[in-house]
């Protein structure tokens, strides 16, 4: 990472972490999903953008991480302690399923990982005793901690799904994800322990959803299956990487960034159309841009050392 991406991510940061000081809760709100949408995107990018295992099932360990947030609060345990639970609890639960599903591949570890997020919310609606099945689990107020610390939470966990992806992204282990992804056998034949680096890279891609997802319990007060499993929020996850850029640091960033800015300024502006008319535009950035938002900041990196060539002849 650069100096001056370092500088911009530190700027962000710390505007970031005034805005409470100035803001109202409504933009606060906003501000807090789109940390989430961050922290989300971030960790779908590691297991498909960098490995290129894309899944349709992540939501799954977001709404693991929610219900471990939910009930263990409701037992009298403090927030932070729900928060680490939900990411711990939903590491534990994916590493057998990553298992089983890693041994697939393209299109089979898709539709796997699709299958189990509609397990995953049928579980939830039968296991009555534990989850109350479709009523959900409403929290008391006084379990709860303030907009404030939710916020900050969100913000924490965000930053550090960035600097996990980046750090992983500049070692050895992002280059060997990266020979997974272009080409598995291949890496296996120079030595790449394909079977380790894919699995651990799939139980960090679910501890950052399990997280979002009890912090996310707090910031509601309610959960219900149909909302901590939503198929929806798969969807938002792959839509917001490949709109900034899959396999990059800062395209899930941008990507969920521009993403948000946009839905809400059109949910505001045109209410009955606001879906159609993002879809379209997605559509056209999948068409015209298949590398995301950053490859044009690639491209102009790339032909930058081109004009100062012919300036100076």
């Amino acid at each position: 990472m650069s100096v001056r991406q370092l500088a911009v991510a530190a700027a962000l940061v710390a505007a970031a972490a005034a805005l409470p000081l100035v803001a109202s809760e409504y933009h606060q709100s906003f501000m807090l999903q789109l940390f989430m949408m961050v922290a989300l995107a971030q960790a779908w990018n590691l297991i498909s953008g960098m490995t290129g295992y894309v899944s349709f099932g992540h939501a799954a360990f977001f709404g693991i991480g929610a219900y471990a947030g939910a009930l263990l609060l409701q037992y009298g345990f403090p927030w932070w302690l729900a928060v680490v639970k939900g990411a711990l609890i939903a590491a534990a639960v994916s590493a057998p399923i990553g298992l089983l599903t890693l041994r697939l591949r393209g299109p089979y570890f898709a539709i796997a990982m699709l299958g189990l997020n509609e397990v995953a919310r049928i579980v939830a609606t039968l296991w009555v005793d534990l989850t109350r099945g479709g009523s959900g689990i409403s929290l008391s107020p006084a379990l709860l901690p303030g907009l404030s610390v939710n916020y900050y939470t969100m913000l924490l966990l965000a930053i550090a799904a960035t600097a996990l992806v980046a750090w992983i992204h500049r070692g050895r282990f992002g280059l060997e994800l990266r020979a997974i992804r272009e080409d598995e056998g291949a890496a296996e034949m120079v030595g790449v322990n394909t079977v380790r680096n894919k699995l651990s890279a799939f139980v960090l891609s679910a501890a950052i959803p399990g997280a979002v997802g009890a912090v996310f319990v707090m910031y509601t007060s309610y959960l219900n299956p149909s909302s901590a499993f939503a198929a929806s929020l798969n969807i938002q996850m792959i839509v917001m990487v490949m709109f900034g850029g899959t396999g990059t640091v800062w395209g899930p960033v941008l990507g969920a960034g521009i993403v948000m800015l946009v839905r809400e300024f059109l949910w505001a502006q045109f209410p009955a159309l606001h879906l159609a008319l993002l879809g379209a535009m997605l559509l056209v950035v999948v068409l015209f841009l298949p590398g995301g938002v950053m490859s044009v900041f690639a491209r102009r990196k790339r032909m930058r050392p081109e004009v100062i060539t012919r300036e100076s002849r």
